[in-house]
């Protein structure tokens, strides 16, 4: 049983990048994975998004400690800001490059969340709940955004917004519900508390139904990060023997390592072709060494 700390969130728009190899190509299981490396000044950033065209969005914390989004397509590294922001960090990306995200401004001690879309910045807000206390997790090609409404009473619900309408979701039974993730055909993954604790799958909601999310060999901890256009989620989970990736596709769970000896696989995001990208961790006299991957895996799922 674990804890579940408040949410954050990451939203952003603008291109689309592809990150450059350091290492060829390493086979584990179905998936072949290419190591990713960042052109300065992102050479640290995280990667948090993969849309179909391959681009990669993310963000990095520079001398200063400010975060910035980034986007890579095709080798080129755009890096931005919310105008005006102190730190400006990323959630997710769309097919046609729509990036959602956080971002603080000095002075103020809320968080705020961003929309940006060739170069066109706005701030979300929630019709309705001016002064609503929320995450920005997932955005698909209409514009449609997912997130949670942070609450000092329960249940809290996770929220819809499409085209200004606001549908409220909450995984039956669960005290909260934290949506992750939105396609173009409006299905959403996520995940959900009881009694603020993660014991159950996560979910898939669809056409206003929920389904449960539970790869064989859980130990009650499942993490739904993404949901592609052609509908395979993606994530990660805990067992006895450490934490490993998932895909789901059409009622079918498929194990995801990355290469190599690993205590932890965590899969970020995926796309319609099936590249995933994947964060691994492993223990070394110095430490815990983390790694960024992008996993081709056509033939796992």
């Amino acid at each position: 049983m674990r804890n579940h700390g408040k949410t954050f969130s990451l939203l952003m728009s603008v291109c689309f990048i592809v990150a450059t190899a350091t290492a060829a190509f390493a086979q584990s299981g179905k998936c072949s994975f290419q190591k990713l490396s960042f052109p300065p000044p992102a050479t640290n950033g995280t990667p948090v998004a993969l849309n179909d065209l391959g681009g990669i969005a993310g963000f990095f914390i520079d001398s200063k400690n400010e975060s910035h989004g980034f986007l890579l397509f095709q080798g080129r590294l755009t890096t931005f800001k919310f105008p005006g922001s102190s730190s400006t960090t990323v959630s997710d990306m769309s097919r046609n490059g729509i990036i959602v995200g956080d971002f603080s401004v000095a002075g103020d001690p809320r968080e705020h969340h961003y929309m940006v879309h060739a170069g066109g910045f706005h701030e979300i807000t929630l019709p309705g709940h001016p002064n609503a206390d929320f995450t920005v997790t997932g955005v698909n090609s209409n514009g449609d955004i997912v997130g949670a409404i942070n609450s000092q009473t329960l249940p809290a619900n996770g929220y819809v917004l499409h085209n200004g309408k606001l549908t409220f979701l909450l995984v039956p039974g669960s005290d909260v519900t934290l949506p992750t993730s939105i396609n173009d055909e409006g299905v959403v993954v996520g995940g959900s508390l009881t009694q603020l604790v993660n014991e159950n799958p996560a979910f898939i909601w669809k056409d206003g139904v929920f389904s449960n999310i539970s790869p064989p060999g859980n130990d009650g901890f499942v993490n739904a990060a993404k949901v592609s256009n052609s509908g395979v989620v993606v994530g990660f989970y805990e067992s006895f023997d450490g934490t490993h990736g998932f895909a789901l596709d059409n009622g079918t769970y498929t194990k995801i390592d990355g290469p190599g000896f690993v205590q932890a696989t965590i899969i970020q995001a995926v796309n319609k072709f099936d590249n995933i990208l994947v964060q691994t961790q492993q223990s070394t006299q110095q430490g815990i060494n983390t790694v960024q991957f992008k996993g081709f895996c056509a033939a796992a799922f």
